[in-house]
């Protein structure tokens, strides 16, 4: 939190100060702590507008890192009723807040109209930093958006910043796996592997397992993308190790297939059976319905065309179009090879316009 609106109260400043630190790296647990202890003080913070805002922003910010989103909506709503004593670095604080939850419910084009409005306010922001998280954060809404060359843009911006502060090599980590992201979206498979071996050197792996795991991960998928299931398996398996990180079920998609593209049948079970739970206990149709087409290709063949076509139909009706695409295309594929010309026709067609 930028320094300028921390200097009334030295003792909670301190406070402040660590906390938005432990937030920023990602250290759930110390950041937890912390959180308690400061409302623990929730008093001596309201005695001042200024220390008031700043906690109830850091208090929205922490719970989107752990996931808690209606609370990080509570409290910024709670922020929002103090705007006539913002400074300019709140607003900034307030719209970047904002934008990271909306980041996070995958609504990308609001997240993105967060980060601009936060925008206008970042050089009130002194923080080099700071500024580089910000432009982490536009980097990533980007290549949600599949808008890949501003994602760079910004990607590279903030790699530049954090390349100098020894201190935040979770933040470059973070960065140059989006780096890393970046390449495989453009399918320059050889820079990703570069990008993502360097991000997880800059790793520390007793501290920061949900980082560590997310990079596995994306090596994992790296190779699962160019058909090298052999090489994705130690890789997806050294991240199933930690469960808490974003993609956990689309880990145990790739490993479960990549164990039946080897031939290894009992650990492709063991995947796919935790995954598909995982996925109904989550409520995740989209990952249920995944895992029940990928059991239907290697396993159940006699229902594989039904099930197949049903999951594209639903696929539509949620307009997922990228599994629309993905799955009709392969199964448009399958009905050429099996000589089922007009099925064929059809899925390719509606592989073409999704």
């Amino acid at each position: 939190m930028d320094r300028s609106l921390l200097v009334i109260d030295q003792d909670l400043t301190a406070a402040l100060e660590d906390w938005y630190l432990h937030i920023r790296l990602g250290k759930r647990q110390e950041a937890s702590d912390m959180y308690h202890e400061l409302t623990d003080r929730l008093e001596e913070l309201q005695q001042e507008d200024t220390l008031y805002i700043v906690y109830l922003l850091l208090s929205s910010r922490f719970h989107v890192l752990v996931s808690d989103l209606k609370k990080s909506k509570r409290y910024h709503d709670k922020a929002g009723k103090y705007k006539h004593a913002f400074a300019p670095a709140l607003y900034y604080y307030y719209h970047l807040t904002e934008g990271m939850r909306l980041g996070e419910e995958k609504e990308y084009i609001c997240a993105l109209a967060s980060f601009e409005k936060a925008e206008e306010y970042l050089s009130s922001i002194e923080d080099e930093v700071e500024q580089g998280d910000f432009h982490f954060r536009k980097a990533m809404t980007y290549f949600h958006l599949d808008i890949s060359s501003l994602s760079v843009f910004h990607t590279e911006y903030a790699v530049k910043v954090f390349e100098k502060y020894p201190a935040y090599r979770y933040l470059l980590a973070r960065s140059l796996l989006m780096r890393g992201l970046n390449f495989i979206d453009q399918k320059k498979f050889t820079q990703a592997e570069s990008a993502l071996n360097d991000a997880l050197s800059h790793t520390d792996f007793k501290d920061e397992g949900a980082l560590a795991a997310l990079i596995q991960h994306n090596i994992g998928y790296l190779y699962a993308a160019q058909q090298m299931p052999l090489a994705a398996i130690p890789y997806l398996t050294a991240a199933r190790k930690y469960r808490t990180y974003p993609a956990y079920l689309k880990t145990l998609f790739l490993l479960a297939e990549s164990y039946w593209k080897t031939g290894q049948q009992d650990q492709a079970m063991d995947a796919y059976r935790e995954g598909f739970q995982l996925s109904i206990e989550e409520k995740d149709d989209i990952f249920k319905w995944e895992f029940a087409m990928l059991h239907k290709k290697f396993v159940d063949h006699a229902n594989f065309e039904t099930v197949w076509a049903e999951g594209i139909e639903y696929f539509l009706e949620q307009g997922d179009k990228f599994n629309v695409r993905t799955y009709a295309s392969e199964l448009a594929a399958y009905f050429t090879e099996t000589g089922q010309n007009e099925l064929a026709i059809y899925y390719y067609k509606l592989s073409l316009q999704s």
